[in-house]
This record gives structure tokens, C-alpha cells and sequence, in this order.
């Protein structure tokens, strides 16, 4: 007798995954750091250690509101099933990407090519977000599923201000940090304002 086909997975499983590919992703960024040259104080507001440093500390900030992000939205999840699986999946494609394109954009943050490929990988990071969440919104309760909608909306319109951003870098490279900082922000202050409601 043929097993029957399992279709479904435990939360667990797929936050635990999920989690370790977050702690990997910090731990590369961080080995991307390079020691300062000398034990002088001038060493850490050199120009190249300054960029590579903030470039990191943004990545950094960034990955950590994905990982609260993407926890808010599989928490009130009912059935963990494939499309939900590969949905995660095609999330933290664009995410593992996040420490080459931060070290490029770190040692040439000036240069068209590494500040388009940074914001790209974040603008996509987002849209992966905003597709898991509309995944999900089939898999959560009836109750839950107006607010989840509405806090996804959110990311969409941070995917579109990320694409006229990305246009824009590609005349002026440093708009790319600008628009990364400012989606952050955005995105904390928006998360901070429906705290006190459930969301994800």
C-alpha cells in the first residue's frame, strides 16, 4: 500500500529554517567586516571603513524587520502547505543575497552598478514579503485576515516607492542608501503605529 502524500508541514519547521537562514545572513555580513588597518581612532572615520560600516549597520537593521516581519505573518497561520512553503522560499532567495550586495555597495558607494544591485535585492526582499504575506491571508482566521490585508498593503507601496527609487539610482547611485534608510523607517514607524493590534 502506497503511503499517502503528506501536504502539509508544522510551523515549526518552517520558522526554524527560516530563522537559521536569518542568523546565517547576519553572521556573513558581519565576517564581511574588515579590522581597522591601525589601533588609531582615525581609522574608524576613514571614508572606506565609515561606508562599509554603514552599509552593514543598514543591512543589519533591515534583515532584523524582515525576521519580525516574517514572523508576524506566519504566526497566525493555520496549515503550513507547499505554496506557502515555496512562497517562503522565493522570500529569502533575494534576502541570502543581502551580504554581497551589501559589501559591494559598502566598498563602492558611489558606483551605479553595486547601489542599483543593493536596492534591488531589498526592493525584491520586500516584494517577497508582500507575496508571503498575500499567501497567507488564505491560511489565517476569518477575524485575523482584514488587518493582515491591510498591513500588507503597506509593503506594496513600499515595492513601487522602491522602484521609482531604483530608476532614480541609476542617475544618482546615492539615492540607493537614501531610499533603503527611508523604506526602514517607514516600514518601523508603520509596524510601531498597529502594535497594539494583532498583525503581521
Amino acid at each position: 500500500m502506497c503511503k499517502r502524500e503528506v501536504k502539509t508541514m508544522s510551523k515549526s519547521r518552517l520558522e526554524a529554517f527560516s530563522d537559521g537562514i536569518f542568523a546565517i545572513i547576519i553572521t556573513i555580513m558581519v565576517l564581511e567586516l574588515k579590522v581597522p588597518a591601525t589601533g588609531a581612532w582615525s581609522e574608524l572615520i576613514k571614508p572606506s571603513f565609515f561606508a562599509t560600516l554603514s552599509a552593514y549597520l543598514l543591512s543589519f537593521l533591515f534583515v532584523a524587520s524582515f525576521w519580525i516581519s516574517h514572523h508576524m505573518i506566519i504566526t497566525p497561520v493555520k496549515v503550513v502547505d507547499k505554496v506557502l512553503l515555496w512562497s517562503n522560499i522565493g522570500l529569502l532567495l533575494p534576502i541570502s543575497l543581502l551580504p554581497l550586495v551589501t559589501a559591494w555597495h559598502g566598498r563602492y558607494p558611489s558606483a551605479t552598478a553595486p547601489s542599483v544591485c543593493y536596492l534591488l535585492i531589498y526592493v525584491l526582499s520586500v516584494l517577497g514579503l508582500y507575496i508571503l504575506g498575500q499567501v497567507s491571508l488564505a491560511r489565517v482566521s476569518p477575524v485575523q485576515r482584514t488587518e493582515c490585508y491591510e498591513t500588507n498593503k503597506t509593503r506594496l507601496w513600499l515595492v513601487v516607492f522602491g522602484l521609482i527609487s531604483l530608476a532614480v539610482t541609476f542617475v544618482i547611485p546615492l539615492v540607493s542608501s537614501v531610499s533603503v534608510f527611508i523604506i526602514l523607517i517607514y516600514w518601523l514607524r508603520a509596524s510601531n503605529q498597529k502594535d497594539v493590534r494583532r498583525k503581521f
